[in-house]
């Protein structure tokens, strides 16, 4: 299901997926938690990729984008609400799933509210480093990421060479992918600090509020004006109405 500039509404749920699903690289607003019942899929995004098999929970963070593919001949997943979440998500292990499915089929809100109470002390699988476009993608996750020409000659391989493994695992290249990340980060700032806007840009490592105006706007379709203006966060924490710092 999708909503306005293309984010994707995951339905809450279960739901049985056909043999083939592989949706384009997509993007979802809110967080939301995938718990897996049947099947096996794989995941790259933010976090890295990641391999999921039933009875893992992969929890997908705030303004998330991913791709996935199947690897297996269909799959049934559960989908619950999470609070926000300003991480890159990720994988756990070791959850009871059946009870979480029970709990679902009568009240989805319920199953949430035991799903983070089971993965309240519960580590985080590490991403795949198997593919030198993983190692690339981890990269670029950092405030000070590498140029893709310095990174590919400095691992010994063709700028193509890495553009195309990246694109190929990721569904992205990894310049498009830095710049969402970087975009991300700057959203997710803005959206949950007081700090000035200029402050936040050179913090994120843009040119400048203008780089990073445009940044966003790409990315979610509104300025960072526009988000800070509607943000409950911030109307909240502005004291007596106080305008916030532009």
């Amino acid at each position: 299901m999708a909503t306005p500039h293309g984010f994707r509404m995951a339905r809450r749920g279960i739901e049985r997926l056909a043999p083939g699903y592989a949706p384009p690289r997509h993007q979802h607003y809110e967080a939301y938690a995938t718990v897996l019942l049947r099947g096996r899929f794989e995941q790259s995004g933010y976090a890295g990729r990641m391999r999921v098999a039933a009875g893992d929970v992969l929890v997908q963070p705030t303004l998330d984008c991913h791709a996935d593919r199947m690897l297996s001949a269909g799959l049934t997943v559960l989908r619950l609400a999470w609070p926000r979440d300003a991480g890159c998500g990720g994988v756990h292990a070791g959850c009871d799933v059946d009870m979480l499915a029970r709990l679902a089929e009568r009240d989805v809100v319920e199953a949430a509210v035991a799903l983070r109470e089971q993965l309240a002390y519960r580590p985080m699988r590490p991403a795949l480093m198997e593919d030198p476009a993983d190692v690339l993608a981890a990269a670029l996750m950092q405030t000070d990421a590498p140029q893709i020409n310095a990174w590919a000659e400095h691992m010994g391989l063709a700028r193509e060479t890495v553009s195309r493994g990246f694109a190929r695992l990721y569904g992205v290249s990894p310049s498009g992918f830095r710049a969402d990340a970087r975009a991300r980060a700057a959203w997710l700032r803005i959206t949950g600090e007081c700090k000035p806007l200029a402050e936040i840009a050179a913090d994120c490592g843009f040119a400048d509020q203008a780089h990073m105006t445009r940044a966003i706007t790409r990315l979610t379709g509104a300025t960072p004006t526009a988000w800070r203006a509607r943000s409950h966060s911030f109307k909240t924490r502005a004291n007596g109405g106080a305008k916030l710092p532009e």
